[in-house]
Protein backbone atom coordinates (compact mmCIF):
# COMPACT_ATOMS: atom_id res chain seq x y z
CA UNK A 1 0.00 0.00 0.00
CA UNK A 2 2.87 2.34 0.60
CA UNK A 3 4.72 1.39 -2.88
CA UNK A 4 1.15 2.17 -4.36
CA UNK A 5 1.34 5.83 -2.59
CA UNK A 6 4.98 6.26 -3.40
CA UNK A 7 6.58 5.85 -0.42
CA UNK A 8 9.44 3.30 0.71
CA UNK A 9 10.35 3.16 4.48
CA UNK A 10 13.66 2.36 4.39
CA UNK A 11 13.84 1.38 7.97
CA UNK A 12 11.36 -0.70 8.37
CA UNK A 13 11.88 -3.16 11.16
CA UNK A 14 9.41 -5.73 13.27
CA UNK A 15 9.67 -2.70 15.78
CA UNK A 16 8.20 -0.46 13.16
CA UNK A 17 4.75 -2.78 12.84
CA UNK A 18 1.84 -1.92 15.41
CA UNK A 19 -0.64 -4.47 15.29
CA UNK A 20 -4.08 -3.64 17.01
CA UNK A 21 -7.59 -5.15 16.43
CA UNK A 22 -6.34 -7.00 13.57
CA UNK A 23 -4.61 -4.13 11.50
CA UNK A 24 -1.09 -3.52 11.15
CA UNK A 25 0.24 -0.15 11.37
CA UNK A 26 3.60 1.28 9.79
CA UNK A 27 5.01 3.76 12.39
CA UNK A 28 8.59 5.80 12.23
CA UNK A 29 8.29 7.31 8.54
CA UNK A 30 10.98 10.50 8.83
CA UNK A 31 13.43 8.24 6.41
CA UNK A 32 11.54 7.37 4.17
CA UNK A 33 12.08 7.78 0.15
CA UNK A 34 9.98 8.34 -2.79
CA UNK A 35 10.88 5.40 -5.14
CA UNK A 36 10.48 8.06 -8.12
CA UNK A 37 13.19 10.28 -7.66
CA UNK A 38 15.55 8.14 -5.17
CA UNK A 39 18.20 5.85 -7.27
CA UNK A 40 18.53 3.51 -4.23
CA UNK A 41 14.92 2.75 -4.07
CA UNK A 42 14.78 -0.86 -4.89
CA UNK A 43 17.20 -1.78 -2.84
CA UNK A 44 15.75 0.18 0.64
CA UNK A 45 12.63 -2.36 -0.53
CA UNK A 46 15.17 -5.17 -0.53
CA UNK A 47 15.70 -4.33 2.39
CA UNK A 48 12.98 -3.40 4.51
CA UNK A 49 11.13 -6.85 3.12
CA UNK A 50 14.41 -8.75 4.18
CA UNK A 51 14.21 -7.24 7.92
CA UNK A 52 10.28 -8.19 7.96
CA UNK A 53 10.88 -11.68 6.08
CA UNK A 54 13.56 -12.43 9.02
CA UNK A 55 11.72 -11.55 11.22
CA UNK A 56 8.86 -14.01 10.51
CA UNK A 57 11.05 -17.09 9.82
CA UNK A 58 11.56 -16.91 13.65
CA UNK A 59 8.06 -18.05 13.94
CA UNK A 60 7.59 -20.55 10.97
CA UNK A 61 6.92 -18.32 8.31
CA UNK A 62 8.56 -19.03 5.19
CA UNK A 63 8.63 -16.45 2.77
CA UNK A 64 11.31 -15.72 -0.07
CA UNK A 65 12.06 -12.07 0.74
CA UNK A 66 13.82 -11.70 -3.84
CA UNK A 67 11.05 -12.65 -4.68
CA UNK A 68 8.69 -10.67 -3.00
CA UNK A 69 10.67 -7.62 -3.64
CA UNK A 70 10.64 -7.76 -7.54
CA UNK A 71 7.19 -8.65 -7.41
CA UNK A 72 6.56 -5.75 -5.56
CA UNK A 73 8.84 -3.59 -7.46
CA UNK A 74 8.12 -4.90 -11.13
CA UNK A 75 4.27 -3.96 -9.91
CA UNK A 76 5.30 -0.07 -9.01
CA UNK A 77 7.70 0.64 -12.24
CA UNK A 78 4.71 -1.07 -14.29
CA UNK A 79 1.94 0.50 -12.20
CA UNK A 80 0.53 -2.22 -11.53
CA UNK A 81 0.13 -2.23 -7.97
Amino acid sequence: MALRRNLIHADLSPFNVLWWEGRATIIDLPQAVDPRSNPNASQLLARDVSCICRHFYRYGVRADPDEITRGLWMGFLFADL
